[in-house]
């Protein structure tokens, strides 16, 4: 097992502007079989112009891999302006200490993300398998579709600790997704497919979905009037109201089943 300690170095973000960095070079697939120096030297964007890790990081590496199933990445120091952590990763597995920026997990077909705080919007974008755990707050479209695309999540597991931003799961196509606090606004709008799991309350979920499975332990607000009511339901051993919707989408397609408490 082999464990690759970043820590952001504090001038980094000791200017006002607080430059962004992206880091989707960092990941076990990508680092596997580097040396420190090696790893140092890999390029990271830092606002519009790249940089060597080892400017921005700290660096130390422990113990040897012979995978990247092998390799666990620890991202320690101020993370809330580092953005696309673990995009892209295929495989091992990295922890983020801290707050973090968007993109996190992003397009993600293996290995395991623990953020140990907050990630900011398009967390899990496009994600086709793997894990991603917040244990804080999940900023807006979580697990979405970026712009222009037709798609979002289609594998993999995503488990928020705390409340979710709007339009989670907008466009998914496949996954799951259990968030054990709020959503806001238009959780799962345009799903055909996957599951999402929402603890607390929702505020119209389900819109324009087709295909796929919201269930509310909590209260919805301002319930879509395009669901119809089909059934009582136990999950579990506690009792749901089944709708089947959404009709807007024309009842041929409206294959999606809203379950509420």
């Amino acid at each position: 097992m082999q464990t690759i300690r970043l820590k952001l170095k504090e001038e980094v973000m000791s200017g006002n502007a607080r430059i962004p960095v992206e880091v989707d070079s960092l990941t076990p697939d990508k680092l596997v079989g580097k040396n420190e120096a090696e790893i140092k030297a890999v390029k990271v964007w830092w606002g519009n112009k790249e940089e060597n890790t080892g400017e921005l990081f700290d660096v130390r590496v422990e113990g040897e891999a012979g995978s990247a199933e092998e390799v666990k990445i620890v991202m320690e120091g101020d993370l809330s302006r580092v953005k696309h952590i673990g995009d892209g990763m295929k495989a091992g597995e990295i922890e983020a200490i801290g707050d973090v920026d968007m993109h996190c997990g992003a397009m993600m077909t293996g290995g395991k993300i623990t953020v140990k705080g907050n990630a900011d919007c398009w967390a899990g974008r496009e994600m086709k398998g793997g894990e991603l755990i917040i244990e804080g707050d999940a900023g807006a479209n979580l697990c979405a579709m970026y712009r222009g695309e037709m798609t979002g999540m289609t594998g993999g597991k995503v488990t928020v600790g705390g409340n979710a931003g709007e339009c989670a799961g907008q466009y998914m196509a496949g996954g799951e997704i259990l968030i054990k606090g709020n959503a806001e606004l238009l959780a799962g709008l345009n799903m055909h497919g996957g599951k999402i799991t929402i603890e607390g309350d929702a505020v119209m979920p389900g819109a324009d979905m087709t295909s796929g499975e919201i269930a509310v332990k909590g209260k919805v607000q301002d319930m879509m009037p395009s669901f119809k009511f089909a059934e009582a339901a136990t999950i579990e051993g506690e009792e749901y109201k089944k709708y089947i919707g959404d009709l807007a989408m024309t009842e041929k397609k409206a294959k999606g089943v809203l379950y509420v408490k």
